[in-house]
């Protein structure tokens, strides 16, 4: 069934909710509604609308306003349920109903305010780095890019590295075979090295991280070498 008769009704309300006068425009937009329900190709529309707004036609509620305003709540419960992911149904009838909100300008606005309120709720306050540790002390941090910038100052030792969640990826020693450009390149000039930067050399030894999605590349200097971590 098309997303147009299954939700027939949406636009309907919308309208009727939109009106100057929402009493009279809600009676005549039940009417219509029932009215085209009783079409088969509106069947399955019909029931849905019947689902939504069920509550709306308890005998307790006689006065219109007050089913107007219920029929109001029932809306935008339901868009709160669609932007926040607690929309209890299958992914079919969600993406439709999304499409058939958003297709009303003042609906569409309410589920992107409640969408981008959730987002910044839930997103962390700084985004996670990858920390480099000797000993208990972090010495450096770099975000996790394609093109890290190098954590400087590397002298032998054990070294962690960990996101900044407190993950851990790798705990080893550092040689000084790894950062020493005398010990890594015994049988080259050493102004070599004064005259070129760490990365522009080769690492003297790369490690994988998660399963190769991350790789820890270690440089040899003069004194002391860099680390640098990129996304594979």
């Amino acid at each position: 069934m098309e997303d147009s008769k299954r939700l027939y009704f949406v636009p309907i309300i919308a309208h009727a909710l939109s009106s100057d006068d929402p009493k009279r425009a809600m009676e005549e937009a039940f009417n219509e509604i029932k009215t085209l329900g009783n079409q088969p190709e509106y069947k399955e529309g019909f029931r849905q609308f019947q689902e939504l707004i069920k509550f709306t036609m308890k005998p307790s509620v006689e006065e219109s306003e007050d089913r107007i305003q219920l029929v109001r709540n029932a809306v935008y419960g339901l868009i709160y349920d669609l932007a926040n992911d607690t929309f209890d149904g299958d992914e079919k009838q969600k993406d439709a109903l999304i499409s058939a909100l958003r297709s009303v300008p003042e609906w569409n606005a309410e589920y992107k305010r409640i969408k981008k309120e959730g987002q910044a709720f839930l997103a962390p306050e700084t985004p996670i780095k990858v920390e480099v540790l000797r000993g208990d002390q972090v010495i450096g941090s770099s975000p996790i890019t394609t093109d890290p910038s190098p954590i400087r100052h590397i002298i032998p030792g054990r070294y962690k590295v960990q996101f900044s969640n407190g993950r851990v990826l790798w705990e080893g020693e550092v040689r000084r075979e790894d950062v020493l450009w005398a010990y890594a390149f015994p049988e080259k000039d050493l102004r070599m090295a004064a005259e070129t930067e760490p990365h522009q050399q080769d690492p003297t030894r790369t490690i994988s991280l998660l399963d190769g999605e991350l790789v820890l590349q270690i440089f040899a200097g003069l004194e002391k070498g860099e680390l640098r971590l990129k996304v594979e």
